[in-house]
């Protein structure tokens, strides 16, 4: 497992640039399925507004004005924020410290962040001067809904990972206290998929409907690329070993399947990103011979199911984008075949997946809070292809969006 970028290139090519030990494995490919989302959906609402499903988007630029002193003082706490903590834990990581140990604390380094703003600053009065006229110009042009895909994209980053977040920390209610919410929220780990794609859809639709588009639209075009993202980010979880494994798995590989690797029917996932200082536990043994700080493995191999749903997504992704997007025409029918490939990947994969003590109990039944909403997640979008999908696509006509969105 390469917990963080360094041990990547360390373990595969053996260059060491301790810089890259503030890069968790993880959080580089959250920022690759970020990208990935945004070039489909961008590319999707393009492909969308050319039908006529959405409106076009009429743009007015000025250029040639004075830069606004808000933008200075943002581009200037932003730009010292970074010298202060991410210049710091650039400039003082090695194998001795971890900067994800001191990402949420007040340590920094007081004349980078200053250095860091000057510069900043600096930089952009240099181009405010370079860009101003002596008549500012006003510019109109039109363009496709994938304008949005910047406000989108933020949005559904802020409140996803505010869902996220709390998703998480509600998997465990019996522990659940005012002091535990508080901790969990502030930790660096703890992330729960449908928490940010819950949340995350919601802020969008929010913003989306302020925006006068047709939301049964956006869901569509959203579709390909929050299965995409889903199959990009398990790779993540897969590679650092962040504990998003199944149960344990000592049966032999089956007949047929020895062309397998062994770490691709049961793993222990050495050199895990859990398997680092007070948080190693029972379930992990010392690797021999390992020095530094990722050298546990766990005791007994599981089952990698993130790279089992990693797998999964891109194919689910592919027909998505090959075949049923150029084929569900009806408002909402694209994102109803993503919810019911979604929900049915989830639920399946659930029974053989580690929860811990993140389990829900009423009555006789236990059962997982992906399971809960990936068996809604099914179920609604089985009955709006069976049923709803229709009614809405006769009553929606064609779907123009008629006039400008501004």
């Amino acid at each position: 497992m390469f917990p963080t970028l360094y041990h990547f290139l360390k373990d595969l090519f053996g260059i060491s640039l301790d810089g890259l030990l503030m890069v968790n494995t993880f959080g580089f490919f959250v920022a690759i399925s970020i990208a990935a989302a945004f070039w489909a959906m961008r590319t999707e609402m393009a492909r969308r507004t050319a039908l006529g499903q959405f409106g076009p988007v009429q743009v007015r630029t000025v250029t040639g004005k004075p830069f606004p002193v808000s933008e200075y003082v943002l581009n200037g706490v932003l730009a010292f924020l970074f010298g202060y903590k991410v210049l710091f834990l650039l400039f003082n990581s090695g194998e001795g410290f971890s900067p994800q140990d001191h990402v949420f604390t007040s340590e920094g380094s007081l004349w980078m962040g200053i250095a860091a703003a000057l510069a900043v600053t600096a930089w952009r009065y240099r181009t405010d001067l370079k860009q101003r006229l002596p008549e500012p110009k006003v510019v109109d042009t039109t363009t496709d809904a994938g304008y949005y895909m910047g406000n989108i994209t933020t949005i559904a980053l802020l409140s996803g990972f505010l869902g996220a977040k709390v998703f998480h920390i509600l998997e465990n209610p019996a522990h659940l206290t005012f002091a535990t919410f508080v901790s969990d929220f502030f930790s660096t780990g703890g992330w729960t998929f449908y928490g940010g794609l819950l949340c995350g859809a919601a802020g969008v639709l929010i913003y989306c409907h302020s925006k006068k588009l047709n939301l049964f639209r956006v869901l569509d075009s959203g579709a390909p690329a929050m299965m995409l993202s889903y199959g990009t980010g398990r790779f993540g979880c897969h590679f650092s070993g962040d504990g998003d494994w199944g149960v344990a798995n000592t049966q032999p590989t089956p007949a047929g399947l020895g062309w397998l690797p062994d770490w691709a029917w049961a793993y222990t996932y050495p050199h895990n990103v859990l398997g680092h200082g007070g948080n190693v536990g029972p379930e992990m043994v010392s690797i021999p011979g390992c020095t530094g700080d990722y050298c546990h493995q766990l005791a007994v191999p599981v089952w990698p199911t993130p790279l089992y749903e990693a797998l999964m997504a891109l194919g689910l992704f592919f027909i998505l984008w090959k075949v049923l997007r150029f084929k569900s025409t009806s408002p909402g029918n694209l994102f109803a075949w993503y919810m019911v490939f979604a929900g049915a990947e989830r639920f399946l994969i659930e029974f053989i997946r580690e929860h811990g003590s993140s389990l829900y109990r009423v009555g006789s039944l236990t059962f997982s809070q992906a399971q809960l909403i990936s068996l809604l997640l099914l179920i609604t979008g089985t009955v709006w292809l069976l049923f709803l999908g229709k009614r809405v696509g006769s009553t929606s006509g064609s779907g123009t969006a008629q006039g400008l969105n501004t």
